[in-house]
């Protein structure tokens, strides 16, 4: 009995860590509801965003070739204080294509992103259960 006992939960114990390593919980922790022309939006804590949600097909455009297939139109681009400096440099002592590299690098690695629109019921769920 003993023989079968220890592969079934050796198997089981591995497929537990493998879910929790590939599927990592949503941590909200560090995110902040942010409100642009009264609609509230999920950004990054400390996060510079912009105040008009985005409009421009060429912006869409850019974030999918990086990777980040899941901006639409209506969502707030965001990115960290400390890349948002790192890319002026670059722009300002290395010229467009450095910075265009550099664009491209700070999406793929989610130093930039979107952030939808929350719907009433999100918003009133991150303000409940997190205090935001």
């Amino acid at each position: 009995m003993m023989y079968i006992f220890k592969p079934v939960l050796l198997a089981s114990t591995l497929l537990l860590a493998g879910c929790t390593t590939f599927f990592p919980p949503l941590h909200t922790h560090n995110r902040s509801i942010v409100f642009v022309k009264g609609t509230p939006y999920l950004v990054p804590y400390g996060a510079l965003f912009n105040t008009t949600p985005v409009k421009e097909k060429i912006t869409l455009d850019d974030y999918r070739r990086y990777g980040n297939s899941s901006c639409k139109k209506g969502d707030l681009l965001w990115v960290s204080p400390k890349t948002a400096a790192t890319l002026k440099e670059i722009y300002r002592t290395d010229g467009a294509d450095a910075f265009s590299y550099a664009y491209g690098e700070a999406i793929r690695t989610g130093r930039m992103g979107c952030a939808k629109a929350l719907s009433q019921e999100e918003y009133h769920y991150y303000q409940t259960h997190n205090g935001l």
